[in-house]
């Protein structure tokens, strides 16, 4: 039998359907910019050419339907019936004091719909992609890896915010990081591809994409990441605001006498790299070529995510008390490298030297640095799906 993965990122909707029992991988599809009407869509079966597509995506349900539709075309999918599917996996964001690989139940469902404040941009298409999954597919279990999961390991002072810890204890205010599966993989990949022991590496992995996050890796466990108590903190996003002053929202409020829901959608949907650049897309593509006609605010949101990006990462050293890999990894991280180059200029401090010609490759994952580097910079293919399925695999069998 097989198992799904279903990704669904803040803009970006990700599948890949893997055997069962040798987790070999049998088909991946990727499909972007949700909410356009030109939305590009690769599927990829093992063993037949690519397939590259652009429909209209107005929502992530015509997304999962696209994707379903992929899977069982009888020419280019890879199977003949939803049947042939056991198990589906996903990767949710938020749900308070829920972590691990869990069953999704009513009762999980209800804790992440109580997290929606939250999690506005996210809780909601994971809570409808889980409810259109039970009626597409009834009576197939739906398991999640919650995202924080990978964070569990970071000590307790770099989780506090400096609040009355009464609200830490009655309502779990605290940081929680995000993009677990992402940073996990980061963790386990870069020691393999660098052929060396995991327990010995520091590394600081850069999860840049439509939503972007920076996790301190020491010795295979997180130890700090940017995101906080929700995926709104840390990095400026593709749409959302990335850390603000708190006062600032009041004062917002108070001045602009609008409602929390409608000051929700302001920071989560109108600001970002999409508020400050001012044209009508987060998508670094459109703002990267948007600079390069001449638009200041755009080469002012470039910059601004940039210098974002460098703060953490000489902040992740400190705190690790050295550095020996910088990865690149996310769509932006592994596809842009005008962004790893301004990254990583300016590091020479950390033992950062990029190769001009290496970071100009498309060869997947590569190491960019210079042979004089004393400091590695890498780029790692994303692979969340994988994390997943195998966490997936394990709950199974503890079930059987």
């Amino acid at each position: 039998m097989n198992i799904l993965i279903a990704n669904i990122g803040s803009t970006s909707f990700k599948f890949q359907l893997f055997d069962s029992a040798s987790l070999q991988e049998l088909a991946r599809g990727r499909l972007e910019r949700i909410g356009s009407e030109t939305a590009p869509v690769q599927f990829h079966v093992v063993g037949k050419e690519e397939v590259e597509q652009s429909v209209a995506l107005p929502d992530f349900g015509s997304a999962i339907l696209h994707s379903i539709q992929l899977l069982t075309d009888p020419d280019i999918g890879v199977i003949h019936h939803l049947a042939e599917i056991a198990a589906v996996g996903f990767k949710p964001v938020h749900a308070l004091h829920i972590t691990g690989c869990r069953l999704f139940t009513d009762d999980i469902l209800d804790v992440m719909e109580e997290a929606v404040p939250l999690a506005p941009a996210h809780n909601p298409p994971y809570i409808a992609a889980v409810r259109l999954y039970r009626k597409l597919l009834p009576g197939l279990p739906l398991y999640g890896l919650f995202e924080p999961t990978f964070h569990q390991t970071m000590p307790d002072y770099a989780t506090m915010y400096g609040i009355p810890y009464d609200w830490i204890e009655r309502y779990g205010l605290r940081r929680y990081g995000f993009h677990g599966a992402s940073h996990q993989h980061i963790a386990e990949r870069t020691p393999v591809f660098l052929g060396c022991p995991s327990e010995s590496l520091k590394i600081v992995s850069c999860h840049l994409g439509g939503s972007s996050s920076i996790c301190a890796i020491d010795g295979g466990k997180s130890i700090d990441t940017s995101m906080g108590l929700t995926p709104q903190s840390g990095l400026m996003q593709s749409t959302r605001t990335g850390d603000l002053d708190p006062f600032a929202v009041m004062d917002m409020l108070d001045r602009e006498q609008i409602t929390t829901d409608e000051m929700r959608t302001v920071l989560c949907k109108q600001s970002g790299l999409k508020g400050l650049s001012g044209i009508d897309s987060g998508d670094m593509r459109d703002i990267l070529d948007a600079q390069k006609e001449g638009n200041e605010r755009a080469a002012l949101a470039v910059d601004a995510y940039v210098y974002d990006i460098k703060k953490y990462i000489g902040a992740y050293a400190a705190a690790m008390n050295g550095l020996d890999v910088i990865v690149f990894t996310g769509g932006i991280g592994e596809r842009s490298d005008e962004i790893r180059a301004r990254v990583c200029e300016g590091l020479t401090y950390l033992g950062i030297i990029l190769d001009p010609a290496r970071n100009k490759r498309k060869e997947g994952e590569m190491i960019i640095s210079s042979d004089e580097a004393k400091t590695i910079a890498a780029v790692i293919i994303a692979n969340e799906e994988r994390i997943i399925v195998r966490e997936v695999v394990k709950v199974i069998e503890k079930m059987t």
